[in-house]
């Protein structure tokens, strides 16, 4: 998959939000990934498979926001029918994937759930 933000620098800026907005994004970060049932690692990205009940509006209040820090991030949102579970696919231009991957394994479950199956 190419990436849209070719060229955009490998970077976030936490200084685009307030104290309150960046207190309140961090919430919905933890919130949302504590629930995480898979991770896959992809050409210059990583996908998270969410419980098929996930809030797909704080979904989507996480993208809003993470597009405002990290600029050079693609996202791909799928919500499924029939129960199945709702992934988010981050891309980038290379080194992305490593970018992530830094980034997220500070959460508890990425070790064992990176290459769990998406049921």
């Amino acid at each position: 998959m190419k990436s849209q933000s070719q060229g955009i620098p490998l970077a976030c800026n936490m200084n685009v939000f307030t104290p309150a907005q960046h207190e309140a994004h961090i919430a919905t970060t933890n919130q949302l990934f504590q629930t995480v049932q898979a991770i896959r690692e992809v050409e210059n990205g990583i996908e998270f498979g969410f419980p098929h009940l996930t809030s797909v509006s704080k979904l989507g209040e996480f993208i809003a926001n993470e597009k405002l820090c990290c600029p050079f991030l693609d996202f791909t949102l799928k919500v499924p029918s029939g129960g199945a579970p709702i992934t988010l696919l981050f891309t980038g231009p290379e080194g992305t994937q490593e970018f992530l991957r830094a980034e997220f394994t500070a959460l508890d479950n990425y070790a064992a759930l990176r290459g769990e199956a998406f049921a």
